[in-house]
């Protein structure tokens, strides 16, 4: 069985899952590592952060895949909401589900980011246009 991080994983499932994690690492600034002790067979997580010592501080975690007999399941991050909980890998839908783990990665960000720059862009826009055009007139 072909092993993708420390998991095995079936032949048809491995070379599915290498794509996928591939095209992720593409996106920059996340980690892959393996939880072998995770019953029955493991599971290979992405996550905007590398793992650490303490596994209360792991944060981030965008993508968890465990292998199957037949098929790899992909599992929903608990903090995201769109799609599925549980999420068979095939070829015909990577495309598909690529996306839908781009949408959970936004999902599951760390909120001090976005919260900060979500309301200072909110607030320069219209401020700056509305005394812009009082200035002008």
């Amino acid at each position: 069985m072909p092993n993708v991080h420390g998991i095995e994983f079936n032949s048809n499932q491995s070379e599915l899952v290498k794509d996928l994690v591939r095209e992720l690492l593409k996106d920059g600034s996340c980690a892959v590592y393996a939880l072998r002790n995770m019953k029955p067979n493991g599971e290979l997580r992405m996550a905007t952060t590398p793992p650490t010592p303490n596994p209360r501080q792991v944060g981030g975690v965008f993508l968890r895949i465990r292998p199957g007999i037949n098929e790899a399941t992909i599992v929903r991050p608990m903090n995201a909401k769109a799609g599925d909980p549980l999420t068979k890998l095939a070829k015909l839908t990577q495309a598909e589900t690529l996306e839908m783990i781009r949408i959970w990665r936004k999902e599951t960000k760390s909120g001090p980011t976005l919260i900060k720059s979500a309301p200072a862009s909110k607030l320069a826009n219209p401020a700056s246009s509305g005394r812009s055009n009082q200035a002008g007139v």
